[in-house]
């Protein structure tokens, strides 16, 4: 396994990747995360999303659809071009269409803005468990 393929912490021990453009939604979500004792990183944008994603595995990432620079599907487009199998991926949209979205790129979860803390914190805690694997 080469390094770039490693996961931060040997699988949900790592960070966790927190990506919308929307700072209010970035800072509660962050807070949310950090106060179960994860590890979180921010990122505005698809692009920097992208560049701090292939520079270190995040163990999950909670990604805006609706991005500038590079959207929520271009972004999962690249990291599994990086990869091969994405971190695991849970999708915010605000549109009405998280469902289908996350279905697109194969997120393992979805929620629609405004969304329940409540349900964010178990999708996340759901997607941990599923954890890393090698891809093949």
């Amino acid at each position: 396994m080469q390094a770039k393929d490693q996961p931060p912490g040997g699988g949900h021990g790592g960070r966790i990747l927190v990506v919308d453009d929307n700072p209010k939604i970035r800072d509660v979500v962050t807070r949310l995360l950090e106060d179960e004792g994860l590890p979180v990183d921010t990122a505005a944008d698809g692009q920097r999303a992208v560049e701090m994603a292939t520079r270190v595995r995040p163990s999950l990432i909670v990604l805006d659809m609706g991005l500038p620079i590079l959207n929520g599907e271009q972004v999962a487009a690249r990291l599994r071009e990086h990869y091969g199998e994405p971190p695991p991926i849970i999708v915010v949209s605000a549109d009405g269409r998280a469902a289908e979205k996350a279905a697109l790129i194969g997120a393992h979860g979805y929620l629609h803005k405004p969304f329940d803390v409540e349900e964010l914190i178990r999708l996340v805690h759901l997607a941990l468990a599923v954890g890393w694997s090698e891809p093949s």
